[in-house]
């Protein structure tokens, strides 16, 4: 009778192990299959050359290709010591791409994205990006690094691109605030002379009203020619 239990108690234990697997491997899996299409769009659209690796500000973004994938995609980010290097959407609505990846299907991910009323070019004055705070790390998962200070000075530079241009931005400050805070609104930072870019998530990964915000201005700029 004990060998019978024991045996029974094993097959249990290992009935457990395979389910928990399928589990856990179920909910990873739109984590990878993201990573994967982050990978596989970023091989087929980004040219890289020794000259852009000295100055990212000379990539060249295939946005012919881009918008072949998904016509919503405006732009391209580019923060490689937060991991992303991504495109930048902007849907019939605010929320669209909140659950929607960069090709428009299903994604809990969601994407890096804008306001609906974003002007196409990305000219406004002030432009406000989003995105999921990924416990994994991906979309803006990694955001919160630049509230270490010394991480803050030693990667304040990151890279936003359009069909018609190519943006350089800085990171001047980095605060947490309410989900209807002023910095949301397009007349921030009106008549500084210069354009900003705010990037923002939600704080924690449960739902909350307070974002963390990454604001940046564009100091260096440079016209695309083909």
């Amino acid at each position: 009778m004990t060998d019978r239990i024991r045996k029974i108690l094993a097959g249990a234990l290992l009935l457990l192990g395979v389910v928990s697997a399928i589990l856990a491997y179920g909910e990873h899996k739109p984590f990878k299959e993201a990573k994967v299409k982050q990978q596989a769009v970023i091989q087929t659209v980004v040219a890289e050359t020794e000259e852009s690796v000295e100055d990212p500000l000379e990539r060249r973004i295939d946005f012919e290709t881009l918008l072949k994938i998904n016509p919503d995609i405006i732009g391209w980010l580019y923060a490689p010591q937060i991991g992303v290097d991504d495109p930048i959407l902007k849907g019939e609505n605010d929320t669209e791409y909140l659950s929607r990846g960069f090709d428009g299907s299903y994604s809990p991910l969601g994407s890096v994205f804008t306001w609906a009323h974003t002007d196409e070019k990305l000219s406004d004055q002030h432009l406000c990006l989003f995105g999921h705070n990924m416990m994994s790390g991906q979309i803006f998962g990694r955001l919160d690094r630049f509230e270490d200070t010394g991480f803050q000075k030693a990667n304040r530079k990151m890279y936003l691109y359009t069909p018609e241009r190519s943006k350089e931005l800085e990171v001047e400050s980095v605060f947490t605030c309410r989900k209807d805070d002023g910095v949301f609104q397009d007349d921030w930072g009106k008549g500084s002379g210069y354009q900003t870019v705010t990037l923002a998530t939600c704080t924690g990964y449960n739902s909350t009203p307070y974002r963390l915000t990454v604001n940046c201005r564009v100091v260096r700029e440079k016209l695309v020619l083909y």
